[in-house]
């Protein structure tokens, strides 16, 4: 298959309730730093698709790699389903990677809006699933997050020269449930240019704990391992409710996370989103302040991508 010219992930942005909690949150239980603090601007909402809601937005940053945060206080969406689990094609978490698991883990569980995902903490994978050390949980809104500690002597490069502060190093990457993964990894290969790394079969009674979801099985496919981080994984579970994201989400509902994306060129991109029958009108394209293009995409299942020109 052709690719086009690979894009890169930005930042991850999550919708929170409110920002001046989930900025505290962050701040004082992963040690990110606040980079910049303003209002939505309008052009950023209209490319959203919710042109009159009003917010604001924290840009944070852990280790190397920027997170986003924005609240629309006066137009506020649906909160996360409360019953969620990791199989509904809705989930997307953030991974950071930690170089003490145990401090990390007391860390998080210190504070009490975080709850936890996995059962009795932590969980040590199978090599045959990276052998690494995980633990999932979700912040106040919801939002599930992932901690990851690498086996000793297998810490990749990237990592072992990570400026993060304390324990926590940066964000590694964002997974998104999907129904299919030939048909996503396709999508994302010929439409942002990423290629297909390494391919796991994750179950057992491992993945069970950390998933806190019995006899699970999910294929792991890790995309575009030849860039920065943060980078994209696809998770097909096998199992589970895998209940589909709702057509009529909004950009300012809590579980509308979404990527923001650089590309070199948006026409290369509409040419390639064409080819999957999704055709970009006139009003799609929009301005930011800058003078940057930027469009809304959405992928096979629904998970968006602010793409902007760069």
């Amino acid at each position: 298959m052709t690719t086009g010219p690979a894009a890169a992930i930005d930042r991850v942005a999550l919708v929170v309730s409110d920002l001046d909690r989930a900025e505290d949150d962050y701040v004082k239980t992963f040690g990110a730093g606040v980079e910049q603090r303003d209002d939505i601007e309008p052009s950023v909402t209209r490319v959203l698709r919710i042109p009159h809601a009003r917010g604001r937005r924290s840009l944070l940053r852990l280790g190397r790699e920027p997170i986003e945060l924005l609240e629309f206080k006066d137009s506020a969406g649906r909160p996360y389903p409360p019953d969620s689990t990791s199989t509904d094609i809705w989930f997307q978490h953030v991974a950071i990677i930690v170089n003490d698991m145990s401090r990390a883990y007391r860390q998080v569980m210190a504070n009490p809006r975080f709850r936890p995902i996995s059962r009795n903490g932590p969980v040590r994978l199978p090599d045959s699933s990276g052998g690494v050390t995980a633990f999932k949980f979700r912040d106040h809104d919801g939002h599930p997050l992932e901690l990851l500690a690498f086996p000793e002597g297998r810490v990749p490069a990237e990592w072992r020269a990570a400026d993060g502060t304390g324990v926590f190093l940066g964000v590694d990457h964002t997974a998104i449930a999907i129904r299919d993964t030939a048909t996503s990894a396709r999508f994302f290969m010929s439409v942002l240019g990423f290629s297909t790394g390494t391919r796991t079969e994750n179950l057992g009674p491992e993945q069970d704990a950390l998933d806190n979801v019995d006899d699970v099985r999910v294929s792991v496919t890790h995309m575009a391992p030849d860039l920065p981080a943060p980078r994209l994984e696809l998770l097909h579970y096998h199992v589970g409710t895998r209940r589909p994201i709702p057509a009529d989400t909004a950009s300012n509902d809590i579980t509308a996370t979404h990527c923001v994306v650089r590309v070199a060129s948006l026409d290369v991109t509409a040419v390639a989103l064409r080819g999957h029958g999704i055709p970009l009108g006139h009003d799609d394209l929009m301005m930011l302040r800058g003078g940057k293009r930027a469009v809304l995409i959405s992928g096979p299942d629904g998970h968006r991508f602010l793409v902007r020109e760069e």
